[in-house]
């Protein structure tokens, strides 16, 4: 029986980290990183990697040959298989490429782990104060049904502005809805970027988002950045390992030679030999193997002039987003979010003072409420906007998880 505790408690070790009695921080969200499969699958290819590299450092066994014909008759031989230097060196310096590539491919999973965990995590924020925008547009159109339903009941208002209010009462509340629903999807795709069969109720929704710096390089640093992004070393360390299986091919071109040494005994008279085997490349010199590994090795080449304007694209592009994002948030602060509000506040007193009509008031409120929810969403655009330059540019960007 406490086996099978201690195995069911084994089992339920990653859930127990993030219980629901502790909000789920960005800090703790990226620790989890290490038990996602995504990067356990990773670290095995490495293994993998590292394990073809021993291969390739192994010499050939011998082979023992033995035979009786009679008791008077016997003979025993080794066969040493012998490669030359070239040959070795050649396939140590393909599997030590391989080994680099794999650690390399392993960093991108891990960036993009990290940049999709970090953009779900943010997302829930957003959705969290696109749900309080809602729910005090929510409240606010409330209190104006409720204010107009007494105008109405006392004679003060035409009864189509109570209507007209409990119209957009239902809009805000289908808005509040929605965003509730998203909430509940950003959740879930959080889960999803976990690798977790369930998220905590509690999120950190309170949370201090820290501020922004500059995420905007100059073009020369992004580029030098760029050429150490893992994708582009890894396209390199490929690129040596062709070069590499090229260099082993032709190497093969010379006869590998084994080395035979026996003895026998005939009729009570014992015989040593020494002797070499060559094979003979009569028929064929390895031209098909070379060929094909020089296609390869050219094919490599090009990989790394794609992979190299593939990344320049989406930095230019990323930092292109982070810009109009950045924009937009500096003309939401510098008075469009001031001048709404402003424009609110007058009609509300206007409509009181029955200056202005109910449809001009709520005008006001639904342009007031377009605006906060689209200073949310630059604000949010330009945090993601920064961590696709990030998963770009960063020179660590947590690459020491083990």
């Amino acid at each position: 029986m406490r086996s099978v505790v201690a195995v069911l408690s084994l089992c339920l070790m990653p859930h127990l980290a993030i219980s629901a009695e502790q909000p789920l921080s960005l800090s703790r969200a990226l620790s989890l990183l290490s038990d996602h499969p995504e990067w356990k699958a990773a670290n095995a290819v490495i293994e993998q990697a590292t394990a073809e590299q021993r291969v390739a450092q192994q010499y050939i066994n011998p082979t023992l040959d033995m035979s009786a014909e009679t008791r008077d008759r016997q003979s025993l031989s080794l066969a040493f298989p012998i490669e030359t230097q070239p040959v070795r060196q050649s396939r140590l310096e393909g599997a030590t490429a391989a080994l680099s590539s794999v650690e390399h491919r392993a960093k991108v999973v891990q960036r993009q782990l990290i940049a999709s965990i970090k953009r779900a995590y943010y997302l829930v924020h957003q959705r969290n104060h696109e749900l309080i925008l809602a729910d005090q547009e929510l409240a606010l159109l409330a209190k104006l049904r409720y204010a107009i339903q007494l105008r109405v009941s006392v004679g003060e208002a035409p009864k189509y502005e109570l209507v007209k209010a409990e119209a957009e009462l239902l809009s805000a509340q289908i808005q509040r809805d929605l965003a509730y629903q998203s909430i509940l999807l950003a959740k879930e795709l959080l889960a999803e970027r976990l690798a977790l069969s369930y998220l905590p109720d509690v999120i950190d929704s309170q949370e201090e988002i820290p501020q922004l710096a500059t995420c905007l390089l100059p073009k020369p640093e992004a580029k030098q950045r760029l050429q150490q992004h893992p994708l582009y070393l890894a396209a390199q360390a490929e690129y040596q390992q062709t070069q590499a299986n090229v260099t082993h091919e032709i190497a093969l071109v010379t006869p590998q030679p084994t080395l035979i040494v026996g003895t026998e005994m005939d009729m009570g008279i014992d015989r040593s030999k020494l002797g070499v085997s060559l094979p003979l490349p009569l028929w064929h010199q390895r031209d098909g193997q070379i060929a094909a590994a020089n296609a390869k090795h050219k094919r490599a080449n090009e990989v790394i002039s794609q992979i190299e304007r593939q990344l320049s694209v989406e930095w230019a592009q990323a930092s292109l987003g982070y810009q109009v994002a950045e924009k937009q948030v500096a003309s939401y602060q510098n008075g469009l979010l001031k001048e709404a509000e402003a424009a609110f506040k007058v009609a509300e007193v206007a409509y009181k003072h029955g200056e202005r009509g109910i449809l001009d008031f709520i005008d006001a409120q639904r342009i007031l409420a377009n605006v906060k929810r689209g200073f949310v969403k630059s604000q949010y655009d330009q945090r993601y906007a920064c961590i696709e330059i990030e998963q770009l540019t960063s020179m660590n960007n947590h690459e020491v998880l083990k």
